[in-house]
């Protein structure tokens, strides 16, 4: 899967769209479907081996499970960020698109954590305050490294070009 399937990414004359987190959908459909085929494995072997309360334990704990990856796949997934070049204006789409800032007011930076690093938007005056993360994890791997700089060309330069950074052209 290139960078442009994994991020979802569309241009058009008067906008550009990706969704950062569309690259786990895959993944997480697995396990979501692990989800499921644990239910009656946990029912039919556990029901009889374990104590009610060990039960109600472990089918509270599948039920976590459950949930949170069912937020991710309803709530983080789907989320798209649209750069409306006519409008000049970001948005951020999950089922209503609301308005995130201006052209002018957006600065991007790279959010550093203990087990990598991502590429983030924010506006300038508060961006470490509020910030939307737009690609994915990134490590010191050759890999995550390669998948990177896939990233910075084919989406990080035309979203910024289309902002109006100045993208040095020798990179490119």
């Amino acid at each position: 899967m290139n960078i442009i399937d994994r991020y979802k990414f569309e241009e058009n004359g008067s906008e550009i769209s990706f969704m950062p987190d569309y690259s786990f959908l895959h993944t997480l459909i697995w396990w979501l479907i692990l989800g499921v085929v644990t239910l009656p494995v946990i029912i039919y072997y556990f029901l009889d081996k374990m104590s009610g309360d060990q039960f109600k334990i472990t089918m509270g704990l599948w039920i976590v499970y459950m949930i949170y990856f069912l937020f991710d796949l309803f709530f983080r997934i789907p989320v798209k960020y649209i750069f409306n070049k006519s409008e000049k204006c970001i948005y951020r789409k999950l089922l209503l698109s609301r308005k995130l800032m201006s052209f002018d007011e957006m600065t991007y930076f790279v959010n550093d954590e203990r087990c990598g690093y991502y590429y983030s938007i924010g506006k300038k005056r508060n961006q470490f305050v509020k910030n939307y993360r737009i690609s994915n994890y990134f490590s010191g791997s050759k890999a995550s490294g390669r998948r990177e700089d896939e990233y910075i060309k084919e989406i990080l330069y035309p979203v910024l070009i289309a902002v109006g950074f100045p993208v040095n052209e020798g990179e490119r």
